[in-house]
Parts: structure tokens; sequence; C-alpha cells
């Protein structure tokens, strides 16, 4: 069709039906209905509109007055879509171009389409709905597919076997195409003002599905919630369901540095790290999460930032349906690092947080009593067994994990001169300490009676060992001194796990450390010869 042909097309009847059908096509495109299956994402996903409520406008246009007209309509309906991702006007733009050739290919076709509809009959209408049925699907899988697997440097047989398997898809467009043949028939024979008037069904079908499937996706989150307080009663790993729970939300999230925290857990005015997800983050901005949570807690702001010379650390506040402050959101990003997540899908995904966190404070709570100790408020023997048991799946699963044992210096001596509750007091300041100098991904626990141990996930020799120093400096400093003045000081034994041991035997490595660092005069760190590899 020449450009004389596309305006002649135009004549009559012919311009308002296109007007009508552009409209349309505008706000089927805005609207992005999932027209072949809802998606428990409230965002729109590539394949959202893969087959769409459009298809039946297009054709309907292919056919009454050409493709140059179906691809404007095509075009202008791709530019006003919303996306997953920022994209500039250019690359707008010529993603939209690469639409109209299909529409010219088209062209081939909308001959016997236009008399299969002028035609009477079941035969004819059988003929359209086949012919409309393979053309789009041949200009879905020879051009958009190449096109989409090019982009995403993905292997096309593997995009087609996708595609072919989905029974939606092509039970859609056999439907699509047979509302196409109602549009272009009463167009035809009727006029263009009832040709629009069956437009209308489609934009309220639209409206309708858009409902269905954030609806859909509210039950969804519902029901990952609710999975997640589950394991939690279980005292399992709620981590596959709020990672699935954040990417209802927006997929990018998961992207993300991201780490959720929870707030007031067993009633007390303080943070818990939960799970965290994403690349690793440096140790130094990790440790501004906490002046993050801080801010959030004492301001009763829903955002708050903090910039450090290695990135900057946003979080976001969760609270529940009473505005109660349960947890938060923390994102670490490095400067000039890319932003996945847009601040708005961030804040509403510690929205949907808020409750979740909330039954998660009153179920940590009742496990509390049987795994917290109250003196040091770090885990207690049972508690800390049972994440040392965790950490060794993880050993098994390819992960790495040191082990420290710490034990207090010449305990028995603050009980027998300076009496049991300075001997408590002792004790707690030394909880306090070991649990301000580790990353939220790390576990401490008082192992019974003085001493504690310490989990350190993915930390190599020379990070445990660092970490075991700054621990045996921080207590030698903390301000807790014998009857004689002088600081109380720990010794430390250090171990590394291996996939063949069992908890017993990395906890057996490290006493003897212990042994040996006893032996050596005390307040030292001293590591076991097996270092895993």
């Amino acid at each position: 069709m020449s450009g004389r042909e596309a305006i002649r097309a135009l004549q009559g009847d012919g311009g308002a039906f296109v007007i009508a059908a552009l409209i349309a096509a505008i706000v089927l495109g805005l609207l992005r209905a999932p027209a072949a299956h809802f998606e428990r994402s409230v965002r729109p996903t590539p394949a959202s509109d893969r087959v769409g409520l459009l298809v039946p406008v297009l054709l309907a246009v292919l056919v009454t007055d050409g493709w140059v007209w179906a691809a404007l309509c095509n075009v202008a309906a791709y530019l006003v879509r919303p996306t997953r991702r920022r994209s500039s006007l250019r690359e707008r733009i010529f993603g939209a171009a690469l639409r109209v050739p299909a529409w010219y290919a088209g062209s081939l076709a909308a001959a016997p389409l236009h008399d299969a509809a002028l035609a009477r009959g079941a035969a004819p209408f059988l003929m359209f709905v086949a012919i409309a049925t393979v053309y789009v699907l041949l200009s879905d899988l020879l051009w958009v597919d190449p096109l989409t697997a090019a982009r995403q440097s993905r292997s096309l047989a593997r995009v087609w076997n996708r595609h072919l398997a989905d029974r939606g898809t092509m039970l859609t467009v056999l439907a699509e195409a047979g509302w196409a043949y109602v549009i272009v028939r009463v167009t035809l024979t009727d006029g263009a003002a009832l040709g629009a008037a069956t437009l209308a069904p489609l934009l309220v079908l639209a409206v309708v599905l858009v409902r269905f499937a954030r609806l859909n996706a509210r039950l969804h989150r519902l029901a990952l919630s609710r999975e997640a307080v589950d394991a939690m009663l279980r005292a399992s790993d709620p981590q596959p369901q709020m990672r699935s729970l954040l990417e209802s939300v927006d997929p990018r999230i998961t992207r993300e540095s991201v780490e959720i925290a929870a707030y007031g857990r067993g009633g007390a005015d303080r943070w818990s790290r939960v799970v965290r997800f994403g690349p690793p983050v440096a140790e130094s901005l990790e440790r501004h999460g906490l002046r993050v949570l801080l801010e959030l807690q004492v301001t009763g702001e829903d955002r708050a930032d903090e910039t450090h010379d290695d990135g900057i650390v946003s979080g976001y506040a969760a609270r529940d349906v009473h505005g109660r402050l349960r947890g938060a959101l923390l994102v670490y990003r490095a400067h000039g690092g890319q932003a996945h997540a847009e601040p708005r899908e961030l804040a509403r995904a510690a929205l949907e947080l808020g409750p979740l966190l909330g039954e998660y404070g009153a179920i940590a709570a009742t496990h509390s009593a049987a795994t917290i100790d109250t003196l040091t408020g770090l885990p207690n023997r049972r508690g800390v067994t049972r994440s040392f048991e965790e950490a060794m799946e993880y050993v098994r699963a390819g992960g790495t994990y040191a082990v420290l044992l710490l034990d207090v210096d010449h305990f028995k001596s603050i009980n027998d001169l300076l009496g049991h509750q300075t001997g408590d007091r002792a004790l707690a300041q030394i909880g306090r300490i070991i649990a301000d100098n580790l990353r939220g991904v790390d576990v401490a626990g008082r192992f019974g009676g003085e001493e504690f141990l310490v989990l350190l996930r993915d930390a190599a020799r020379e990070r445990a060992m660092h970490v075991a120093e700054r621990l045996r400096s921080a207590i030698e400093s903390g301000g807790i001194t014998y009857s004689d003045g002088k600081p109380v000081t720990v010794s430390i034994g250090v171990a590394y796990a291996r996939s063949v041991d069992g908890t017993a035997d990395v906890v057996e490595r490290a006493d003897r450390a212990l042994y040996r660092a006893k032996n050596a005069g005390r307040n030292r760190v001293v590591e076991s010869p097996l270092v895993a590899v």
C-alpha cells in the first residue's frame, strides 16, 4: 500500500473507524491487560500482553484500512504501554518501529481476510479465523521471537518451545481472531460507527482483566505471607516465601542487594535482621544499615537514606495495618551501581511486608522463651545449635563457615571475688560486644556458662582471624574488670567447617584450639590447624 492509497483508505467511514481503532489501541496499550494468563506480579512482564486484546483491533484495521494504519495503531500502543524498566524515547521509538515489517507482511493476508469477512456462512468464518490465527502466530514466531531472543541473548529454540507449549496463548489467538471477524464484518456491512462500537467490549474486558490480575496478585501475596508464617512456626527458613513476596511486587527487587529487618521482635525495642537477597555488600556499607534502621525508628519517617564512601543505604519502613513499625526493607547500592527497582516499588514491597513482620514478631516472641538466653539476649545453646545445623547444610551445599569458640578467662574468680551479679553483668556486656561486632548474616550464641559460639558465614581464613581478633580486642577494652582492676579478657579458638563434618566435629576442633590458647597464656586467638579450603 502506497502513501496515496493509505490516505485514500481514510475517505468516508474509513477515517472514523481508524480514529476509533487508534484510541482503542492507545487505551489497550496503557492497560496492558494480560489476556492469555493472569500474572502474579502487579507489574507487567514481557509475556503479559504477548497475545493481548490489541490483536482484534489491529487485524480489523489491517483488513478494512490497510497495513499502514494497522502498523500505526500498533506503534501508538507500544509507545504508551508501561514497561518494567526505564527506556529512552529513542529506544521506545526503535522498538515500536520494529513492529512495522510484520504488518507490511500482513498485507498479503488482508485480501483473503477481506473476502472471507464479506462472505456468509460458517466456512468463511472458519477461513477468516484460520488465516488470522496463522498470520498472528507466524509473525510472532518468525519476527517478534527472534528479536526478543537477540535482545535477551537467549536461545531462539528455547523461546519457541516455551511459547508453543503455552496453550493459553493458542486459545486466546483463536478467540481474538474470531472477534476480529465480528469487528470486520460489522464495519464492512453496517458502517464504521457500528464497527467502532464493537471495539468497546474489548476495552471493558481489558479493565476487568486488569482488576482480576491485581486481585490475583494480591491473593498470591497473601498466600505467600501465610506460607512464610507457617515456615516460621515450623522454625524453618521463610526466605523462599519472602523472596517470592518481593518478586510478586516487582521481580527486579531481588536483583538489588536487599535485606529485611524486623523491629520489636519478642517485645523488645530492637532490630533483628531476618533475610538478605542479592549481591554481597561491603562490610563498611553494611554497618550503615543499622544507622538507617535507627533513623526510621526515631524519626517515624517512611524512608531514610545514608550515604557512605562505599555507596548508599536506603531504608523503607514496614508498618502493620495500625501504622505500627514492624520492620524495614534495606537496599544497598554502590556508587554508580545500577538501580533495578524504583523507590515507589520498594516502598510498596515494604508495605506488603509490614503485616507479615508483625506476625513474625509474635511468633519470634514464642520461640524466644525456648531459644534465647535471657541474660545476654543471644541465642542459647539450643538456639545456636539449631543455627549451627542450618549452617552445616549451607556448607554441604558449597558454602563456607568459620566457627569461633570464646571462653572468658578466669571467670570463676569474678564470681568468687566480686559476686555472681557482677559475673552476670560481665556476661551480658560481653554478649552485647559480640553482637555489635558481627554482620547480620552471622550468628552468635551463649554456648554454656562463660562460653560463646560464633558462626561466621562465607568467612575465609583471613576474615575469620580478623573478626576473632577484633572481638578479643573489643572485649578487652570493653570496660569490664577483674577484682584487681585488670580488664577481663577472652581466649578464642577458631575452626573451619567442612562438608564432611558434623557440628560436633567442628566444635571439637574449635575447643582444641581454645585449649591451646589457654595454655599459651590466655587472651589470644588460636586457629585449628585443619583449615577448610
